[in-house]
């Protein structure tokens, strides 16, 4: 009997726990707390240039550590926020200006800019919660580095 009721209390403790867990994971944090998580160190950045009138998409990648620093040090200053499954349209088909962050395992981060999303693995959705982004520091960026 008193083991039944250890079982019961531990198994409603573990219930707790990965709730409260749950409940934090969509909760805004700021990007340091973001990328804290991620536990990869970026190496390369690719922009992606949607298309436009019949053009091809245009891509071009870079592989420079201070690029891919300033980038981290602009995003910052921005908080995100988990998005839940039903929140997400899996059928979307973005067609927008990205930068996608490639560590040396090939882990993504992908930041499309003008929906203020942030796709982790192509998996994990986060939104941008204190944004738009600063379209004019992004818009620099991207001509700054158009090789």
């Amino acid at each position: 009997m008193k083991i039944r009721a250890f079982l019961l209390i531990a198994l409603i403790i573990g219930g707790m726990y990965a709730m409260i867990e749950t409940i934090n994971d969509f909760n805004e944090k700021s990007f340091n707390e973001f990328f804290e998580t991620l536990d990869a160190d970026f190496s390369s950045l690719t922009f992606t240039k949607p298309t436009m009138h019949g053009s091809p998409a245009e891509t071009w990648s870079i592989h420079d550590e201070h690029k891919v620093d300033d980038l981290l040090q602009f995003l910052q200053s921005y908080h995100v926020k988990k998005l839940k499954p039903e929140e997400i349209n899996l059928d979307d088909n973005i067609d927008e200006f990205t930068i996608s962050l490639e560590d040396a395992d090939g882990n993504t981060v992908t930041i499309i800019i003008a929906e203020n999303l942030i796709v982790e693995n192509s998996l994990l959705y986060y939104e941008i919660v204190d944004g738009p982004l600063d379209v004019d520091w992004i818009v620099r960026f991207f001509v700054t580095n158009k090789s």
